[in-house]
């Protein structure tokens, strides 16, 4: 899984940024775009966890990655994501800066739960249609065999 690494990459490096321009006296207000990148890497991680537990019974049944190095990736990234994001907030606060930090995790809350719903119904969407398609493919299959096989038998 490679998207997780790149977003957490992402999200690292975002993370340095904000920390050191607030150290140089800059307003969290002026560095929207780092905080932009931050969060966008941590939602990143959040939809490919999404993704990775809503795969058809097709994928899962020919996946790569077992489940546990899945699992593992995922854990990893969201608990590193949650220790820069803590350090951020308290950051934030020892620098008088805390209401801009709880209006943006308001914020943040409400656009999340429309953006994670949308998400997974979208991630259950593609499964079933994957699921279908194959369901139809094996249908045909097992109607070619049979047809094969009956015009096999008529014929002799």
């Amino acid at each position: 899984m490679v998207e997780i690494g790149a977003a957490l990459s992402i999200a690292s490096s975002a993370f340095g940024m904000i920390k050191r321009a607030v150290e140089s006296g800059r307003e969290a207000e002026d560095l929207y775009n780092y905080f932009a990148r931050f969060f966008d890497a941590k939602e990143q991680i959040s939809e490919q966890a999404i993704r990775g537990s809503t795969h058809s019974r097709v994928k899962k049944l020919f996946a790569g990655d077992s489940v546990e190095a899945e699992a593992l990736q995922v854990t990893a990234a969201r608990r590193k994501v949650k220790q820069m994001e803590d350090e951020l907030r308290d950051f934030l606060i020892y620098t008088g800066q805390s209401d801009f930090y709880d209006e943006m995790m308001k914020e943040r809350r409400i656009i999340r739960q429309r953006r994670v719903r949308a998400a997974k119904e979208a991630a259950e969407r593609k499964a079933q249609l994957q699921d279908g398609i194959a369901i139809v493919l094996l249908m045909v299959m097992s109607a070619l065999v049979i047809g094969g096989t009956t015009f096999l038998i008529t014929s002799v």
